[in-house]
């Protein structure tokens, strides 16, 4: 943290992100959204992406405002503009919303209809977009030449910006089909909306994912954050088969694709070995919380490695190719972001609360600010939630998967009273208090005088 400040707007994308999880998962328990049933119902397309923009992209983006000028050890380029993008992003979320609601071209809308609102709101997510890019690349331009985490930030950076894109050009062919031809929308509900996935969810936020881990696992575990020559593996074939499996989408090149998904596969189960190295190799025997429930994200992509093997990629979505989704949002990049947020939340705190007082009274530990046995059983209801999750959707147990979002929905909102709890120490021996003030100099006495 060297010449760093702390980010005056990543405690509130990490407040919008958690609130976004939790209404999301309030979406699935309530039976309003069922995927198995309809994938483009509008209450599905709801929590799909208060996950994935709410949840995910705004957390992410929030983590690399911190992430990225530490990773360059300097500033971030305007704090202005990181606020500009948290405004636009949950502001047009929140449009998006409203306008899969009010759509009668997708079933299940509830309000009237108001053909603006979708693609208003995703031009305001695309501006946000744009911002952070700006904002984050300048700060990566300090820093070159590039390690691997900066690598895979940046490379997420630019799947992000592709995959907004695509989805404002989806928006508009739901809100105006009129524009289109027959043609044009075939193509664009098919191959768009594919390519539209795999840029989101593979190459934006697995990419960024697997840079956070490299820099934030090893600094957490005390390993060492040079990976050598498996890491740029890894890195190199997950990145170039995601991106020749978005363009072979586009193109409709079965081969193509196939030969796209190899490579992910390839470089994703590269990546698993190299996390296990890492973890072998660390000189911290006692893990915290963060980093001992962060081997359970990885065995969730651990299962979608094995079980993506029997996926055909050219094809249509079948029950499988949703249950692999569900995993890759809610327990690999789900439950490595609530799992990181553990110890980033009480670390940001810590230096900014803590941080100046140190050598001038006692001031606690990172770990001081969180109970861990206590909160532990919120991440084992988590990820036992996730699991049953994903295995009911594959079962198409519906039921069983409404009551699985309900206890991930009562362990998520234990998880964010933890963090809320040690983003606001103003309890126990460690409260900052107010500096007394200063007390009013007493009026001089008057000494009479010797007679």
């Amino acid at each position: 943290m060297r010449g760093v400040r702390l980010s005056r707007w990543s405690m509130s994308y990490f407040t919008i992100a958690i609130v976004s999880l939790m209404l999301a998962e309030l979406v699935w328990l309530s039976g309003l959204g069922q995927p198995l049933r309809n994938i483009g119902a509008a209450w599905v397309l709801v929590g799909v992406h208060l996950t994935t923009i709410g949840f995910l992209t705004i957390l992410m983006l929030g983590a690399l405002s911190q992430f990225i000028p530490v990773l360059t050890e300097t500033e971030l380029a305007s704090q202005t503009l990181s606020g500009i993008t948290l405004f636009c992003v949950a502001s047009g979320l929140t449009g998006m919303i409203l306008g899969f609601l009010s759509l009668p071209t997708i079933p299940g809308g509830i309000l009237g209809s108001i053909p603006w609102l979708l693609p208003t709101g995703g031009a305001l997510v695309v501006t946000g977009v744009i911002v952070a890019l700006v904002n984050i690349g300048i700060t990566l331009r300090r820093a070159w030449p590039w390690q691997l985490p900066a690598w895979l930030a940046a490379t997420g950076l630019l799947f992000l910006a592709v995959t907004v894109s695509v989805g404002l050009m989806l928006a508009l062919s739901l809100s105006f089909p009129a524009t289109y031809s027959p043609t044009q929308l075939m193509v664009i509900a098919g191959r768009g909306l594919a390519s539209h996935v795999i840029g989101g969810v593979l190459g934006w936020l697995t990419l960024t994912a697997m840079g956070v881990t490299y820099k934030l696992l090893a600094m957490f575990t005390l390993s060492d954050e040079n990976r050598g020559i498996w890491g740029w593996i890894a890195y190199i074939s997950t990145a170039s088969g995601i991106a020749t499996a978005w363009l072979a989408r586009w193109l409709d090149r079965a081969l193509l694709t196939h030969i796209g998904w190899a490579f992910i596969l390839v470089g994703l189960a590269i990546y698993l070995v190299d996390m296990r190295l890492l973890y072998s190799q660390r000189k911290r025997k006692h893990l915290e919380l963060n980093a001992k429930f962060g081997v359970v994200p990885l065995g969730f992509l651990g299962i979608i490695i094995i079980a993506a093997v029997f996926v055909h990629p050219a094809t249509s979505l079948s029950r499988l190719d949703i249950a692999l989704t569900f995993f890759g949002l809610y327990g690999w990049l789900g439950g490595l972001a609530v799992t990181q947020l553990y110890k980033i939340v009480p670390f940001l705190t810590w230096l900014h609360v803590f941080g100046r007082r140190l050598g001038k009274g006692p001031s606690p530990r990172v770990q001081d600010l969180v109970d861990e046995k206590r909160d532990q059983y919120a991440y084992y209801a988590y990820y036992a939630a996730a699991l049953t999750g994903g295995i009911s959707l594959y079962e198409a147990w519906t039921i069983v998967f409404r009551v699985a979002m309900a206890v991930a929905l009562v362990a998520t909102m234990d998880i964010a009273r933890a963090l809320y709890h040690a983003a606001h120490p103003n309890n126990g021996p460690w409260q900052v208090k107010p500096k007394p003030a200063a007390a009013a100099p007493s009026p001089p006495v008057k000494q009479e005088k010797a007679r």
